[in-house]
């Protein structure tokens, strides 16, 4: 049998903003240290992990509002910020992590379905927030608000577009 890298489930974010850097800030100014953060320059993604044992809810709402903040305050935005969460299986891979929980999270930010859902309003929002289903059902079950939340079934995930407003 061969020997395989260990696997743990962890809470997957992934970011395409066109500003580079931009969960990197984050986990600087607001303090997410706990968060591991690799950077794919070619696709223009950033993607962090959560360390196993995390309040998923309050790291989930807190990320958002990060976020959404640090959006709020950027100038020049080319395109509106993508954001994608998941919870999934990782695995060490090189000098990073990588894996189906990884792979789905990056996903997100290419589905044609949440695309398509967050170009709908006509103005385009600031930020684009998906979390796949499962995920999602289990962050409303522990208080997270469900309002301007919207399914994309084709995605398998739930859709949150910001504007300029202040966040929540």
């Amino acid at each position: 049998m061969a020997e395989r890298e260990p696997a743990v489930r962890r809470l997957c974010i992934a970011t395409a903003s066109g500003t580079p850097g931009l969960l990197a800030g984050i986990q600087q100014s607001d303090r997410f240290y706990r968060l591991y953060l690799m950077s794919d320059p070619a696709e223009d993604v950033e993607i962090g992990f959560a360390s196993p044992g995390l309040d998923e809810m309050s790291l989930v709402s807190d990320l958002i509002d990060a976020i959404h903040r640090r959006v709020t305050m950027a100038s020049g935005l080319r395109r509106p910020v993508l954001a994608g969460f998941h919870v999934g299986i990782t695995k060490v891979v090189g000098d990073g992590f990588g894996g189906a929980g990884a792979d789905r999270t990056r996903a997100l930010l290419q589905n044609p379905a949440i695309k398509t859902a967050s170009e709908r309003t006509g103005v385009p929002p600031l930020l684009a927030v998906a979390v796949t289903s499962g995920l999602f059902e289990e962050l409303r079950a522990e208080g997270l608000p469900d309002d301007g939340w919207q399914s994309v079934p084709a995605a398998g995930a739930w859709l949150k577009l910001f504007d300029s407003a202040a966040a929540e």
